[in-house]
């Protein structure tokens, strides 16, 4: 296929080669991540292009399908990367929940944390990404096939030496100590605020993901109660997606309402 305007008077970094991640972006509808191999081809609805047309693009350049359709070579995030390409047998925090995590964590490089729920690997893998290059992630799963799963899914991305999880009830202790902050996203947190306590540092940040007030209403009843946390906060975050036509700017008719709460609180030092 002809390639539009494709100059690699670029470094090196900038240009697409075998074995990296595309995101082939055909219209709002169609965007696809692509691994590129020699020999692949790939095919949609408006035509196909084969992966050796790519290899020495640089990311961004506009490409033409065999129809004749337009489409771009862009260099994929992690959000792309993630909700494109992982296997996800569990519910998963989505985006605008994560992103809030992070900063509520204030997740940095060289940053251990403790996860406990880690399912598919979701969040472990934003984690993950944000406390390289030599942070680590300590995640704590009761499930062995979800715990496969989800190494499976941050070995996709590269990030697995920045991971360890382990197969264990965290209700039976986590072996770390003097961990910077804590992500903690099971149904029963308050039966372990005692064993997230013991592996935090004095000040550390924790955060909670709960889906029902119910459960919102018993943690905070015993955080509040106890000399070991301060600084509880409930959030829950709302994201509003518009939809960007020309001369029709308005929200999208569907949103998702409701994905969780977001508790979070500090350690102290208890007397």
């Amino acid at each position: 296929m002809m390639r539009s305007d494709t100059s690699t008077d670029s470094f090196d970094e900038d240009l697409i080669k075998e074995n990296d991640y595309v995101l082939l972006y055909i219209d709002d509808k169609r965007k696809y991540i692509l691994n590129i191999k020699t020999g692949n081809r790939f095919s949609s609805d408006k035509g196909y292009i084969d992966h050796d047309e790519l290899i020495g693009v640089v990311y961004g350049a506009e490409m033409k399908l065999s129809s004749g359709t337009k489409a771009y070579v862009l260099r994929p995030t992690t959000e792309d990367l993630v909700f494109k390409l992982f296997k996800r047998p569990t519910q998963v925090i989505y985006p605008k929940d994560i992103g809030r995590i992070l900063l509520k964590l204030d997740v940095e490089p060289g940053k251990k944390i403790l996860e406990a729920g880690v399912g598919s690997g979701v969040s472990t893998a934003f984690l993950a990404k944000y406390v390289a290059p030599n942070g680590k992630i300590y995640g704590y799963e009761i499930r062995e096939d979800f715990a496969k799963i989800a190494m499976r899914n941050i070995s996709l991305l590269g990030l697995e030496k920045y991971v360890e999880i382990k197969i264990k009830d965290i209700g039976e202790g986590v072996d770390e100590k003097d961990l910077d902050a804590a992500l903690i996203d099971l149904p029963d947190p308050w039966r372990v605020l005692d064993v997230i306590y013991d592996a935090l540092k004095p000040g550390a940040p924790t955060v909670f993901f709960l889906p029902t007030m119910n459960q919102v209403i018993k943690l905070f009843d015993e955080l509040s109660s106890s000399t070991k946390w301060v600084a509880i906060e409930i959030e829950e975050i709302i994201e509003r997606i518009y939809e960007a036509k020309k001369n029709a700017i308005r929200p999208k008719i569907r949103m998702i309402g409701h994905t969780g709460y977001l508790v979070s609180t500090r350690k102290i030092l208890s007397m």
